[in-house]
This record gives C-alpha cells, structure tokens and sequence, in this order.
C-alpha cells in the first residue's frame, strides 16, 4: 500500500486515465491538477461519463484497489466527490463481472442455522 499506488487508483478512478497524477500528494486534487486534470476538467469528465450512462467515478482494477486497500480508496474518492461538488450523484452500475473462486465459494456456503 503505497502513496504511489494510492494516486494511481484515484487519477483513474477520477479521469479514467492511467498515469495522471504529477506525483503522490496528500491532496489528490492539487496532484492531478498538476497532472493537468484541474477540477472543472474533472468534473466536466464526470458530468459527461454520467450524461452518457457511464459509470463515474470509474471502477478500478482489482489488483491496484487491493494494493491500495478498498476503503481507503473509497474514502479518498469520496472526499475527492465532495470537494467537486459531485458527491450523490448517480451513475449506472458497474457492469458485472466474473465472480472469483472465493467469492463462488462463499455464495455456496449455508450458515447452520439455514435449515438445509
């Protein structure tokens, strides 16, 4: 779990671009914008992702939101939502994926007192 990663997940998450963050920042916005993604560039992406039936902000891959850990990134975007004046707005679901072995194995499972 590093700054590094941390920027990484939320640049793509925000724009849908890789490699956008300047550099690792305490506050995301000021590192994309010197990656050239100031706010309303964001938010002009966001309204159009959204207007278009899109999904904002965009869903990260799985192997860089692990590295990152889910719930900080989820806070971090979320902040991120915040200080756009974005935060509440609805978007279409994700599309749905493959389920991972665990997950499958999970879903099968019966808690005891299931009656089964």
């Amino acid at each position: 779990m590093s700054d590094a990663d941390l920027a990484e997940a939320v640049g793509l998450a925000l724009t849908g671009r890789s490699g956008v963050a300047a550099e690792p920042s305490s506050d995301p916005l000021a590192a994309l914008a010197a990656g050239g993604w100031d706010a309303p560039a964001i938010v002009r992406h966001a309204e159009a992702v959204i207007d278009s039936g899109g999904v904002w902000p965009h869903p990260v891959p799985d192997e860089l939101r692990i590295r990152v850990g889910s719930a900080r990134l989820f806070a971090v975007l979320q902040r991120a939502q915040q200080d756009l004046g974005l935060f509440g707005r609805s978007s279409t679901p994700a599309t749905p994926r493959e389920l991972t072995a665990d997950e499958r194995r999970l879903q099968a499972e019966v808690p005891p007192h299931h009656g089964a």
